[in-house]
């Protein structure tokens, strides 16, 4: 919960910079009118083009903060049941090796039968 004191704050520092934003867009202002008449398009095209660069790029960062998928917790039920049928079917074929991976998937599936029962 906010306190007054920082709510005070926050109104305070947001009132600058407001004031810094006008102040920074009057600067830009004076420099585009005290320049030439055939370069004030080019220099109000180039504020512009800046401008619209830098609140793009704040935009993104906003939306990814905003989108960032919450990670749930992965159950290595499926991949053990797959591990164990690749290696019962090279255990034909490499004997050594099949059979070492369907152990290891053998655990992964005992692992996984754990966590889905220890959710419920």
């Amino acid at each position: 919960m906010e306190t007054p004191a920082q709510s005070v704050q926050r109104n305070e520092f947001e009132i600058k910079a407001e004031e810094q934003i006008e102040k920074l867009v009057g600067e830009i202002g004076q420099v585009i009118h005290s320049a030439d008449a055939a370069r004030r398009a080019e220099l109000k095209e180039l504020a512009e083009t800046l401008l619209h660069q830098e609140t793009v790029s704040i935009s993104e960062e906003a939306q990814t903060a905003e989108t960032a998928p919450l990670r749930k917790r992965s159950n290595p039920l499926a991949a053990g049941i797959l591990l164990t049928l690749f290696g019962l079917g090279l255990a034909i074929i490499v004997p050594f090796i099949g059979l070492t991976m369907t152990g290891i998937g053998l655990i992964l599936v005992l692992w996984g039968a754990v966590m889905s029962w220890s959710r419920s």
